[in-house]
This record gives structure tokens, C-alpha cells and sequence, in this order.
């Protein structure tokens, strides 16, 4: 296999195709790498970001820092769209943890809501005349 990495001045580039990873995978895994690689990243072309690397040791083989960075970014890339595909889940189970944990917090939340549904009510009463108002009365 070719490798695609441009090495430079005791740096690695690595080049990562947006379409592939979304921006926040790439900072993320950067910010992973920041105990063992000075890390810099640069737009090269529309849909590609270069990754610069330099091993903060000086010791380390430039080839095995990119690919190890690669696996980094491939871990947060997986982390940030189980997060978005179960995220809505995560959150139902959070806070029925948090509810079980204090049914204080439920009774409140549901004053609140209904508060919020209330205030909807009267928003739109004030905004459409009553129906009650215009319509015709009807004897029996």
C-alpha cells in the first residue's frame, strides 16, 4: 500500500477528506494527540484538511505517529455518529435516571409544562378572536 503522507521537517501531514470525517472528529482526535504531537491543521483544498504532526519526543517513527493518528480519528468519527443516532435515547434514559432518582424533579417539570402550555393559550387568544365569540348562537 502507498502511503499518502507528506513528511517535511520532522512533520507528518496527514490528509483528511471532509466528506469522510466531519470537522469535529478532526479536532477532536488533534486535541487527543496534543500529549505526543505538536499538531496543526490547514485547509489544502475545499473538502480536504491537512494535519500536520511533529513528535513531541523527536524519537517517535513520523509514519506510525500518522497512523496512529488516523485510528484516534476514526475513533471519534464513530464516537460523533453513535452520539448522533442515539443520542435522543441517551437523553430519554438520563432523565429517567434523573427522575427516579428525585420525583420532586418530575412534579416540577410538569408544573412547568403546563405553565408553558398555558402561556401558549393565552398567546393565542390574544393573537385570533375566540370562536365562541363570533359564532352564532343557536336555539333548542
Amino acid at each position: 500500500m502507498k502511503s499518502k503522507f507528506e513528511i517535511a521537517d520532522d512533520w507528518v501531514k496527514v490528509p483528511v477528506d471532509l466528506k469522510v470525517y466531519p470537522l469535529q472528529a478532526i479536532h477532536s482526535s488533534g486535541y487527543a494527540f496534543m500529549d505526543r504531537a505538536h499538531v496543526r491543521l490547514e485547509q489544502d483544498k475545499k473538502d480536504l484538511v491537512g494535519v500536520w504532526l511533529k513528535p513531541k519526543n523527536g524519537k517517535q517513527d513520523l509514519q506510525e505517529l500518522a497512523i496512529e493518528y488516523g485510528d484516534e480519528l476514526l475513533n471519534y468519527a464513530h464516537y460523533f455518529t453513535s452520539l448522533k443516532v442515539h443520542g435522543d435515547n441517551m437523553k430519554l434514559l438520563l432523565q429517567r435516571a434523573l427522575f427516579s432518582a428525585s420525583p420532586s424533579i418530575v412534579k416540577e417539570a410538569e408544573e412547568k409544562e403546563i405553565e408553558n402550555l398555558i402561556k401558549e393559550l393565552e398567546a393565542e387568544e390574544k393573537q385570533a378572536p375566540s370562536k365562541a365569540k363570533t359564532a352564532p348562537k343557536t336555539e333548542k
